[in-house]
């Protein structure tokens, strides 16, 4: 399974031309793409697993001061593993991280935890991007109780998310398009007219939809 997607990733990467005349558009036929949930957790796990996991403040203008709102990636926290999961045609993932908070009439809070995200996959066509956008359900701290912070932190971390990370790119232009040439000065371009997705099982299918962009 990973043998094809590696061949498909590389028919399918090709420089994009860009066309000074004008372009006459039919329909091409389909291609789907199948990502196991096991490539997409190794993906994600290796992130986490770097030497110098990412990490984002949580609040802006927050750097120097003495307690700084953070969160840091980790592989695994609080015996929860970062990691993909499908279930019930859904994408989830625990996110295991550590951080600090300056929690209002508390002080600084440091914690270690989880969170309970979703992704939603959405096609970009004017862009020609397929993108993730990243959702905080819910968080899971050690040793802090849910009362203690409320759902404050909760909203700093999907802010935080929303403005540093999504929405994810999953797959790009040069990725999804493809050219063909014809003759030495004349090709085709093949380009994502829609991209539907599926999850089945533990696979991700793509479904992606094409046309043949000609020059007139």
């Amino acid at each position: 399974m990973k043998t094809f997607v590696i061949l498909l990733s590389v028919l399918l990467t090709f420089p994009s031309p860009s066309f000074a005349r004008a372009e006459r558009v039919t329909p091409a036929g389909e291609v789907v793409v199948v990502l196991s949930e096991e490539f997409l957790n190794a993906l994600l796990v290796a992130v986490a697993s770097r030497p110098e996991p990412p990490s984002f403040s949580l609040s802006k203008g927050g750097e120097g001061k003495k307690c700084e709102s953070r969160v840091q990636l980790l592989p695994e926290a609080v015996g929860v593993r970062t990691g993909i999961r499908f279930a019930d045609g859904r994408i989830t993932a625990p996110v295991a991280f550590r951080g600090s908070y300056d929690a209002p009439l508390v002080g600084c809070l440091k914690f270690e935890g989880w969170a309970d995200t979703s992704f939603q996959l959405e096609f970009d066509r004017e862009r020609q991007v397929l993108a993730a956008r990243v959702t905080v359900r819910d968080l899971k701290l050690k040793n802090v109780p849910t009362s203690l912070v409320g759902g404050g932190l909760t909203g700093l971390v999907q802010d935080a998310i929303d403005e540093r990370v999504n929405p994810v790119e999953i797959l790009r232009a040069e990725q999804l398009g493809a050219r063909v040439p014809v003759t030495r000065t004349d090709e085709l371009r093949l380009r994502a007219a829609d991209v539907k997705h599926e999850v089945t099982g533990r696979e991700l299918r793509l479904r992606i939809v094409y046309e043949i962009v000609l020059p007139n």
